[in-house]
C-alpha cells in the first residue's frame, strides 16, 4: 500500500512538472512569436487537453484512496494492539496474583537481598566462643594451604593440586555448625573442607604426600580424594557433580533409617540422633535427624545430575543442604560464558523444584554461620526442607598449582583481594573488641605448630614407607575384587601366543604393514603365503 503510494505520488510530480516545462517552452514561443491568435488559441487547447485533466484527476483520486486505506489500515493496527496490551495486562495481572496467593500458602521460593537477609538472621546471636571459633578455623585453613604450597613447589606433594584461598568464609561458615554425626561431601578442592569437619590436618597432609601411614585413605587418594569415616566426611571427587547424587543418597538413608525404627543395638550405627546427645541442645528430648551439606562450584550448577538431585531432594523433603560455592569461574571459564543465569544468580535454580534459596556474601562468614545455623536447626526439627544456599566469593589462587592464573585481570583479582574474609573477620573483631591484639599472635603460632607438626609427621612416614612393597598393599581396600570366569580356563590354551618373543613382533609389524600396503592397493591375499611356516604366532586384530 505505502509502495503504490509512492509510486503514484512520484508519477503524479514527474507529469507536473513535464506539464510546467512544457508550457513554460511554448509560451516563450508565443511571446517570441508573430503567428496570429488562432495558433496561439490552438496550442493553448493542446496544453489543457480534456486527457491531461482526466490524468490529473486520476493521479489526485488514486493519492487520496491510498492515504484515506494507509489511515484505516493504522487505524486497525493501533486498535489491534490496544486490545494487545490489554489481554497483556489482564493476564499479568491474573498471573501476578496466582504467583502471590503460592507464595502466601506455600511460603516458599526464598530470596532475601542484603539488607532483608541482615533482618532475617537478625535473632541469631553469635557468642564470642563462636566467632573465635570462625577466625581459628579459618586461619588454619588458609595456613594449611599456604603450606601445601610450598611443598608442592618443593617436589614433596604431587599430583593435581587445587587450593582453597579466599573462600574459607564458606566452609567454616557452613560446615561449624555442624555435628559429628552429620555429613559433608565436597569438590576436589577439598582440603579445607576436611579441616572444618575436624579431620586431623596430619593425616590430610599425609594423604597429600601419598603415605601408606598416617594418611586418610593409604596413600591412594591424594589431594582430590581426602575421605574420613571417621569424622562423616565423604570425600573430595575428581570428577565435579560426581558428590551430588551421593549427597542425596545420605540424606535419604537418614530418613529412611529413621522410619524404620532400628532395634537398640544397631542404633549406634546409624546416623539418627536425639537432642538429649547434642551438648548445644541438652534438655530436649525431642526426636531430630542429621544433616547432610553438599559442597559445589558455580560451573558445576549447570549439569544434569545437580538438576535431578534438587528434583529428588524436594520430593523426598531430604535433611540437605546445597552450597553452591560461586568464585565466578569455572576454571578457566567465567561465568557469563558457562551460564545463561545472571552471574550470581545460580541461587534461581533451586526455585523451580520448590527448594528455599539463598544468596548470600562468601566472604561474610558471620552471616553465612548465622543463615546456616538458622536453617540447620530448621531441618534438624522437620520443620523445612532441603536448602540451596549461594555464596559469592572468590578464589585467590589459579584454579590448580599448575595454573598460571594468566586468564583472570590483575584488577579483578586485586579488587577480590581487598575484602579478603579473613581481613574482613580481624578487622570486625578489633572494631567490636571481641579480643584483644594479642590474640591473633597467639593464633598465629598455635596454628604454625599444629601444621609444623603435621610436616614433621608426613616426613617421617613418608621415610616409614620406603620399607613397604608396594605390591603387597595395592589389592588391599579393593571392594570389587576380579572373579574367575570360565574364559579363563580356556585362555591357558593360547596364553603362549601373547608371550612373544622380539623376533616374532617384527614378523607381526611386517605382516601388518604388508597387510596394509595390499588394501592399499586393492589386492587380494595370498592366503598359501607363509601356511606353512612353522611357529606362526596367533594373531587376533
Amino acid at each position: 500500500m505505502i509502495a503504490n503510494l509512492v509510486f503514484y505520488l512520484i508519477l503524479g510530480f514527474s507529469l507536473s512538472i513535464n506539464l510546467h516545462i512544457e508550457k513554460r517552452n511554448i509560451n516563450l514561443f508565443l511571446n517570441n512569436s508573430s503567428n496570429n491568435y488562432s495558433i496561439k488559441e490552438e496550442l493553448k487547447r493542446k496544453i489543457y487537453s480534456t486527457n491531461v485533466k482526466e490524468n490529473v484527476k486520476l493521479i489526485d483520486y488514486k493519492k487520496n484512496s491510498i492515504l484515506r486505506d494507509s489511515e484505516n489500515k493504522k487505524k486497525i493496527e493501533i486498535e489491534e494492539n490496544i486490545d494487545q496490551i490489554k489481554s497483556k495486562i489482564e493476564l499479568e495481572k491474573s498471573k501476578n496474583s496466582y504467583i502471590n496467593n503460592l507464595n502466601n500458602y506455600f511460603d516458599y521460593n526464598v530470596y532475601l537481598e542484603d539488607n532483608k537477609l541482615g533482618e532475617y538472621i537478625s535473632d541469631v546471636n553469635l557468642s564470642k566462643d563462636e566467632i573465635c571459633m570462625l577466625y581459628e578455623d579459618m586461619y588454619l585453613g588458609r595456613l594449611f594451604e599456604n603450606l601445601v604450597a610450598k611443598l608442592y613447589y618443593s617436589k614433596k606433594v604431587n599430583g593435581f593440586v587445587h587450593l582453597y584461598n579466599g573462600q574459607e568464609a564458606v566452609s567454616s561458615g557452613i560446615i561449624k555448625n555442624l555435628r559429628n554425626s552429620d555429613f559433608v561431601t565436597s569438590t576436589y578442592r577439598d582440603h579445607v573442607h576436611a579441616i572444618s569437619k575436624n579431620v586431623p590436618p596430619n593425616k590430610i597432609l599425609n594423604e597429600l604426600y601419598g603415605n601408606y601411614n598416617g594418611s586418610t585413605n593409604k596413600g591412594k587418594g591424594g589431594s582430590m580424594h581426602i575421605f574420613s569415616k571417621k569424622e562423616n566426611f565423604i570425600g573430595g571427587f575428581g570428577f565435579i557433580g560426581e558428590q551430588i547424587p551421593i549427597a542425596v543418597g545420605l540424606a535419604y538413608s537418614i530418613l529412611y533409617k529413621k522410619d524404620f525404627s532400628p532395634s537398640e543395638n544397631i542404633l549406634e550405627n546409624i546416623n539418627y540422633t536425639t537432642r538429649e546427645e547434642n551438648s548445644n541442645l541438652q534438655g530436649l528430648k525431642e526426636d531430630d535427624v542429621d544433616v547432610v551439606v553438599c559442597f559445589l562450584g558455580d560451573g558445576t550448577a549447570n549439569i544434569g545430575q545437580f538438576f535431578e538431585s534438587l528434583n529428588l531432594a524436594s520430593s523426598y523433603n531430604l535433611p540437605i543442604i546445597f552450597v553452591i560455592e560461586n568464585n565466578n569461574w569455572a576454571i578457566g571459564m567465567e561465568s557469563s560464558r558457562s551460564s545463561v543465569n545472571d552471574l550470581m544468580n545460580n541461587y534461581s535454580k533451586g526455585k523451580a523444584f520448590n527448594i528455599e534459596s539463598y544468596k548470600i556474601d562468601g566472604n561474610d562468614v558471620l552471616s553465612i554461620y548465622k543463615l546456616a545455623k538458622k536453617k540447620i536447626d530448621q531441618i534438624r526439627k522437620r520443620k523445612c526442607g532441603p536448602i540451596l544456599i549461594e555464596a559469592i566469593t572468590y578464589r585467590l589462587k589459579g584454579h590448580s598449582l599448575a595454573d598460571p592464573d594468566e586468564l583472570r585481570k590483575s584488577e579483578e583479582k586485586s579488587s577480590w583481594k581487598k575484602m579478603d574474609p579473613l581481613v574482613f573477620l580481624s578487622n570486625y573483631m578489633k572494631k567490636n573488641n571481641i579480643v584483644e591484639d594479642s590474640y591473633f599472635d597467639e593464633v598465629k603460632k598455635r596454628n604454625q605448630k599444629i601444621l609444623k607438626d603435621a610436616e614433621i609427621d608426613a616426613e617421617e612416614n613418608r621415610k616409614k614407607d620406603e620399607n613397604i612393597n608396594i605390591c603387597n598393599v595395592l589389592n588391599e581396600n579393593v571392594y570389587a575384587p576380579s572373579q574367575s570366569t570360565p574364559f579363563q580356563s580356556e585362555y591357558e590354551k593360547y596364553k603362549k601366543y601373547d608371550e612373544l618373543s622380539n623376533s616374532e613382533l617384527k614378523e607381526y609389524y611386517e605382516a601388518v604393514l604388508k597387510e596394509n600396503q595390499r588394501k592399499k592397493e586393492n589386492k587380494k591375499a595370498d592366503i598359501n603365503e607363509k601356511f606353512n611356516e612353522k611357529k606362526l604366532p596367533l594373531i587376533i586384530d
